[in-house]
């Protein structure tokens, strides 16, 4: 059996997670939202591609309900203090994936061949993950106004 699911956010990476589990190898495409994805301190950040890595993965923090377990804020409660923008929580451990999509991405590579990591050390069985495609923009954050 061939599934596609088109997942955005928590619930839907709850039930890519319930679908890895239940499913065999090479089964399960995931299309992932990229609608909310935006630039935060310079990083590109895709909230819901990372729920579903992240949960995967078996990294993320299900008493909160979004992000890593383990998480903490003190590169964010810097920025905050040097007057960069922390309206978005961005965690001590998220930034590294952050770091790497950017990277990438500012390399040319897209978010299904490097900008969104598909392998992991932390899991050895990968479902086949594509974000679907968006238009080459950058989306502003709340606080940013219109020239």
């Amino acid at each position: 059996m061939k599934v596609v699911l088109f997942s955005g956010g928590v619930g839907g990476a709850k039930l890519a997670a319930g679908l890895h589990d239940v499913l065999a190898p090479g089964e399960l495409t995931i299309v992932g939202n990229v609608g909310d994805d935006l630039e935060v301190l310079g990083l590109q950040v895709s909230p819901d591609l990372d729920s579903v890595l992240y949960a995967l993965a078996g990294l993320n923090d299900t008493e909160r309900g979004w992000g890593r377990a383990g998480e903490t804020w003190h590169a964010l409660e810097s920025a905050r203090a040097w007057g960069g923008e922390g309206w978005f929580m961005l965690g001590d451990l998220d930034i590294g994936l952050h770091l790497v999509r950017s990277q990438a991405l500012r390399a040319g590579e897209a978010l299904s061949a490097g900008g969104t990591p598909t392998r992991s050390t932390h899991s050895s069985t990968r479902p086949r993950s594509a974000p679907a495609r968006r238009p080459a923009c950058s989306r502003r954050s709340p606080r940013q106004t219109r020239s």
